[in-house]
């Protein structure tokens, strides 16, 4: 014996087109041995009927074989039919067998009555009102009273009335006679395959069908589209071949159901070219063509009652499935991916049912006539594209999780590079920035203080023993005040204005009290402004030492006012003093000297517009600074 571990493993290595053909060929062996062709036990199968038509004239009675179909040469089933059959005399010799009898019916249709002597025992839509109908779709079954029955020795006749309609084939099956338990189990097996089995298959094909809608209607892919369309086309087929009745024209739900199949062919060829991508416009414009005229063709048909014309569409769309079919494997040939050998496995097997039907249906083979394979075959094709078309979906997912994980890691390897030259800007920047803050520094200490440590050493070193002790103090003072200013704009000021004049006040108060002249302090709260870093603080300062240096040189004023203000999206500052004014000098350009223009410059740096106005009496000089209304 193989240890089971081995063969399990010898298993798992069968790839699924191989599995599926074992549980095939596994499924039709199984369908053979059920539906093989058996006897009823006690049960009588009658073969032979007359047949009677209500223009004896244009068809004399005769005695047909069943199964049989009537006017089948002409093939115009419209009108109807009469059967007579005769029961066998040894079925009711006694009276224990004659309380105990039934008929079966596999097949009959469209509509039918069933009578026993002149007393009718069953009816299928014979007293129905114009609509669909076909009851030849599933088996009859009907218990034989006893009361109905002659007396041993004489004839008991079944008489069957049809009526037919055009364009769908009418006739009757053989007819059962025998146990009433054996003819009602015979009859609910029948209606297993016939019926349930079509309504379970519909069913699933509706259900598949709307998931694979959803999902088109969700991602809009064509694959999904088609499979919904094919699916839902088949519903109708289906449903439209179990016993149902619908209101209406028999024709139109007729038409419904010849017109379904077309489609349905056709779509299912869309589906499989677009789901292994067979690029065969040839064959696609063909198909395409075939689902255009259909409803044209089988309009036609519907409307002259011609059932040739249904015949030679039926042999079109036969021999377009074959092309089609012989250009796929011309293509594909043996070089088929798993999901493709997987879907011709299943094709093959589903051709195999239709097969054996017709062999067994028409051409008379052993096997149950009563029972199709195609139903269970569809539903096994059904499976398979829902599988198929499943594990593409699962194969798609797992390659765009791959290249989502291959795109994450790209993007943090990106990313850390990103990071890695902004950090390298950054360092540069702050390089640049503290290059230019030591430029600035060097600049302001050799303007400011430097200038006063020469003119200092120049003065000592020229005065010789004539030093003014009290000279050298006054211009060492005045480089220290140079130094503090440098420190002060050091300060970290975050734009806020009135604590940068505060330092400054410590400054200029002192040089204004010294010239007699008053400060007006009037510094309030206003919102940040922008460019008070370090070097627009020393803009600032230099700015306003230019401006108290001019009031105390040259305004002969009393009085210096110092404001800030905030208003219409702008913060101010104003320093204004009460001397002798302007003059004729034009506002706009300011006094004469280099003095206003390095003012200007430093405005401009700082963000800031410079004003020169005659105040009446006096000149103020205002730095306004645009603020953002959402900080104000």
């Amino acid at each position: 014996m193989i240890p089971w571990g081995r063969a399990r493993r010898l298993l798992s290595g069968l790839p699924v087109d191989a599995w599926t053909a074992v549980l095939l060929t596994l499924l039709l062996v199984s369908l053979g041995l059920v539906t093989k062709s058996t006897d009823i036990e006690g049960a009588r199968v009658l073969t032979h009927a007359l047949l009677q038509t209500p223009s004896p004239s244009v068809a004399p009675a005769q005695v047909v074989s069943l199964p049989h179909v009537w006017n089948n040469r002409e093939r115009n089933w419209a009108g109807q039919a009469v059967y007579t059959l005769e029961l066998p005399a040894e079925i009711v010799a006694s009276d224990q067998a004659v309380a105990d009898l039934a008929v079966l019916l596999p097949r009959v249709g469209v509509r039918f009555r069933l009578l026993l002597n002149g007393h009718e025992l069953l009816a299928d839509a014979w007293r129905w009102g114009p609509g669909y109908a076909d009851t030849g779709t599933r088996s009859h079954y009907a218990p034989l009273p006893v009361e109905f029955l002659f007396a041993p020795g004489q004839v008991n006749q079944l008489r069957i009335e049809l009526q037919g309609q055009p364009l769908r084939i009418s006739g009757l099956g053989p007819v059962w006679v025998g146990p009433r338990d054996a003819m009602q189990q015979r009859h609910l097996w029948l209606q297993g395959w016939q019926v349930n089995l079509t309504w379970m298959v519909a069913a699933t094909g509706f259900t598949l069908g709307l998931l694979a809608l959803l999902v088109w209607l969700n991602t809009g892919e064509r694959l999904f589209g088609l499979l919904a369309a094919g699916l839902l086309v088949l519903t109708v087929r289906l449903l439209l071949s179990t016993p149902m009745f619908l209101p209406g024209a028999f024709g139109f739900w007729d038409y419904l159901h010849k017109l379904s199949f077309t489609l349905y062919c056709g779509l299912t060829y869309l589906f499989l070219a677009e789901l292994f991508r067979f690029d065969q416009q040839q064959v696609k414009r063909l198909v395409l063509g075939m689902m255009v005229i259909a409803p044209l063709w089988l309009g036609m048909v519907v409307w002259t009652d011609h059932y040739e014309l249904y015949r030679v569409w039926m042999g079109a769309i036969v021999l377009i499935c074959i092309f089609a079919l012989g250009r796929v494997m011309l293509r594909v040939r043996w070089r088929m991916g798993v999901n493709q050998r997987l879907m011709a496995v299943v094709s093959l097997a589903t051709l195999i049912t239709g097969v054996r039907d017709f062999l067994v249906v028409h051409l008379g083979l052993p096997g149950d006539a009563d029972i199709r394979w195609m139903t269970p075959g569809s539903m096994v094709l059904m499976f398979v594209m829902g599988w198929v078309l499943l594990r593409r979906t699962i194969d798609a997912l797992e390659e765009t999780k791959r290249l989502n994980a291959e795109l994450a890691r790209t993007v943090d390897q990106r990313e850390a590079e990103l990071h890695a030259a902004v950090e390298g800007l950054r360092v540069a920047q702050t390089q640049r920035v503290l290059e230019a803050e030591r430029q600035r520094l060097t600049r302001d200490m050799h303007d400011g203080l430097g200038s006063q440590l020469v003119q200092t050493l120049s003065l000592v070193r020229s005065a010789g023993s004539r030093l003014d002790a009290e000279a050298v103090a006054g211009m060492l003072n005045h480089a220290l005040d140079e130094l503090r200013l440098t420190l002060d704009s050091l300060e970290p000021m975050e734009g806020d204005l009135p604590t940068v004049l505060g330092m400054l006040r410590r400054r200029i108060e002192p040089a204004l009290q010294g010239s007699g002249i008053e400060l007006d302090w009037q510094v309030q709260g206003v919102p940040p402004v922008a460019g008070m870093e370090a070097q627009g603080v020393m803009h600032l300062f230099r700015c306003l030492q230019e401006v108290i240096a001019n009031v105390v040189k040259h305004a002969q004023a009393r009085r210096v006012a110092v404001r800030t203000w905030h208003e219409a999206g702008q913060v101010g500052l104003s320093v204004t003093d009460d001397g002798v004014g302007l003059g004729r000098l034009d506002p706009e350009s300011g006094p004469p000297g280099r003095g206003m223009a390095h003012m200007r410059l430093r405005a401009l740096e700082m963000g800031a517009e410079l004003r020169l106005e005659a105040a009446h009496p006096g000149t103020r000089v205002s730095l306004l600074w645009p603020v953002d209304s959402a900080e104000s």
